[in-house]
């Protein structure tokens, strides 16, 4: 599965509840899957939200890095596991996000939802729009860097 852009703002009902945006939710609903998992980014304050498949190759891949045996490693791996939320797609396309998850991202009356390659974030709307602000500045510096024509 590939999520691609920003799908827009949906409201939280009085639950807690969130409708995934239908661009998004099609993607999701061709698995025949309504189990998703959520977890907090540890780089950003929002959430990361995964089909299925997509955490259970995540944790495959882990488990195959990491000697489970090590406590550093056990630790790790047990914490990445413990800090996600298995959640259901109900039948109109909403998530319950817990407020776990909600406190992280600072999420309280709205989310927007961005599709990133085999995921999708979850931000409060007022936080994307300072990120997307300061990543501008930063993606045009990179892009020069990587781009750039280097003499020799």
């Amino acid at each position: 599965m590939e999520f691609t852009g920003n799908s827009g703002i949906a409201k939280l009902d009085a639950q807690g509840r969130v409708p995934v945006p239908v661009t998004l939710r099609r993607i999701l609903q061709q698995s025949e899957d309504n189990t998703l998992f959520v977890s907090i980014d540890i780089y950003k304050d929002c959430l990361e939200l995964y089909p299925r498949s997509t955490w259970e190759a995540i944790k495959a891949q882990y488990r195959e890095r990491l000697d489970l045996l090590e406590e550093d490693d056990r630790d790790f791996y047990e914490s990445l596991v413990a800090a996600v939320d298995r959640l259901e797609m109900d039948t109109v396309g909403r998530i319950q996000l817990t407020k776990r998850a909600m406190k992280h991202a600072n999420i309280t009356t709205e989310a927007r939802f961005v599709g990133i390659d085999d995921k999708i974030k979850i931000w409060n709307p007022e936080n994307y729009e300072e990120f997307e602000q300061t990543n501008r500045e930063n993606f045009k510096a990179n892009a020069k860097k990587l781009f750039s024509k280097k003499t020799a």
